[in-house]
C-alpha cells in the first residue's frame, strides 16, 4: 500500500488466500437442479394430496384406452361413435352387475357353509397356534426377563366414538362409490372428444422447445391402448380358465376365485399371492389337504401358461420396463396411492417412460425405465 493510500484511509483489496475466497455466484447447472428437484417434489406431493382425483382419471383413462379399438371397429361398421361408447358401456356395466350379483350369491352360500368348514379351522388355528407357542418359548429363552411380561391393557370405546367411526366408515363408502360411478362418464368423454384432447395436448407440448418433433400423444396413445387391451384378454382368459378348472375339480365358490386370478394380475408379483391363497385354503376346508395340493398345482401350472405364454404372446413388448423398474415403480405408486396405485404402476411407468423418450436430454431417465421402443431409436 502506498503512503498516499495510507493518508488517505484507503484498505488495499483483499488477495486470495487461506483466509480469503471471493464469492462465486451460483452455476446455471446447479440452479437448473435445484429447480427440478423443487419441481419433483412439488408434483409428488401434488399426486399424493389430490390421489382421489387423479385415480378416478387414471382407471377412466385406462378404460378410455382399452375401449377405442372397439369403438373404432364400431364406427367403421357405419355404427355412432356415441351409440358405439354407449353400448359398450351397457355391456361392461351389465358384466360387471352380473359378477357382482353371483360373488354376492357365492358369499351368502359361504356364510351358510360356513359351520361346516369350522373343525378344519379349529384344527388349522391349534396348529399355527402351537407353532406360535413353541416360537414364543424359544424368543423367550433369548429375550431378557423384564421383556417377557405381558401387561394387560384394557381399551374401552365410548358411544360417541363409536357413532363417529361408524359415520366417517359410512361416508367414505358413499364417496368410493361416487368416484367408482364417475369412471364410465369420464370414459365416455374421452372417447367422444379423443380428438379434441389429442390436438389441445399437441398444442401444449408445441410450445415446449424441449419436446422432440414426435407425435407424443400418438405415441402414448399407442402404447397405451396395446398394454390395456392386451392386459384385459389375458385377465378374462386366466379368470375364464381359472374358473373352469375350479368348477371341474368340485371347489366351490368359482365366481369369487376365478375372477379373483384374473384381476390378480394386475398386480405384478404379488398378485399370485392374492389369488392362490383363498383358492388352496378354500380347498383345504372343503375336502382337505389333498384337493389343496391339486388346486395349488393347477395354480401354479396357470400361472407359468400366463407368465410364459399369454403375456408375452398377447400383451408382448408394450412396456419394455426392466423388472426392477417394474418392482420400484409398483412400490412408489402404491406409497401415493395404495392399491390402485399398485395397479396402475405399470401403464403410469410406461406412459413416463414414452414422455421421456420424447423430450430432449430425458433420453438416459427412459432408457433408466427400460428398453427403447422401436420406433423411436
Amino acid at each position: 500500500m502506498s503512503r498516499e493510500e495510507n493518508d488517505r484511509g484507503i484498505e488495499p483489496p483483499l488477495t486470495e488466500g487461506a483466509f480469503y475466497s471471493p464469492r462465486s455466484s451460483p452455476s446455471p447447472a446447479s440452479a437448473a437442479s435445484g429447480l427440478s428437484f423443487v419441481s419433483l417434489a412439488a408434483l409428488v406431493a401434488l399426486l399424493y394430496y389430490g390421489r382421489s382425483i387423479f385415480i378416478t382419471l387414471a382407471f377412466a383413462l385406462f378404460l378410455a384406452f382399452a375401449m377405442r379399438p372397439f369403438v373404432s371397429l364400431l364406427e367403421r361398421a357405419r355404427v355412432p361413435r356415441v351409440i358405439a361408447i354407449l353400448l359398450l358401456l351397457f355391456v361392461l356395466i351389465g358384466a360387471v352387475t352380473l359378477m357382482v350379483i353371483n360373488v354376492t350369491a357365492q358369499l351368502n352360500q359361504f356364510y351358510v357353509d360356513f359351520p361346516r368348514y369350522q373343525n378344519r379351522i379349529r384344527d388349522l388355528l391349534t396348529r399355527v397356534t402351537e407353532f406360535v407357542n413353541r416360537l414364543r418359548e424359544h424368543m423367550g429363552n433369548i429375550l431378557p426377563e423384564e421383556s417377557r411380561s405381558v401387561r394387560e391393557v384394557k381399551i374401552t370405546e365410548s358411544p360417541l366414538a363409536t357413532t363417529k367411526a361408524m359415520l366417517t366408515q359410512v361416508g367414505a363408502t358413499l364417496e368410493l362409490v361416487l368416484y367408482i360411478a364417475t369412471v364410465p362418464f369420464l370414459t365416455f368423454f374421452m372417447l367422444k372428444d379423443r380428438e379434441k384432447f389429442g390436438r389441445v395436448i399437441d398444442g401444449i407440448l408445441a410450445r415446449n422447445r424441449k419436446v422432440g418433433a414426435g407425435d407424443v400423444t400418438g405415441a402414448i396413445s399407442r402404447t397405451m391402448t396395446g398394454y390395456a387391451l392386451g392386459l384385459a384378454f389375458v385377465m378374462l382368459i386366466m379368470a375364464a380358465a381359472t374358473t373352469i378348472a375350479l368348477m371341474v375339480i368340485g371347489i366351490n365358490y368359482y365366481y369369487i376365485l376365478g375372477p379373483l386370478a384374473g384381476l390378480a394380475i394386475m398386480l405384478p408379483y404379488v398378485g399370485v399371492i392374492f389369488s392362490t391363497v383363498p383358492a388352496v385354503a378354500i380347498a383345504y376346508f372343503q375336502y382337505g389337504g389333498e384337493k389343496a395340493v391339486t388346486v395349488l398345482l393347477v395354480y401354479v401350472v396357470l400361472q407359468f401358461l400366463e407368465g410364459n405364454v399369454l403375456t408375452p404372446f398377447i400383451v408382448g413388448g408394450k412396456v419394455r420396463l426392466f423388472p426392477l423398474t417394474v418392482m420400484v415403480a409398483f412400490l412408489f405408486w402404491g406409497l401415493i396411492w395404495g392399491l390402485p396405485g399398485a395397479v396402475l404402476a405399470v401403464p403410469l411407468t410406461s406412459a413416463v417412460k414414452v414422455v421421456c423418450e420424447n423430450v430432449q436430454g430425458w433420453g438416459g431417465l427412459a432408457r433408466l425405465l427400460g428398453e427403447p421402443d422401436p420406433l423411436q431409436s
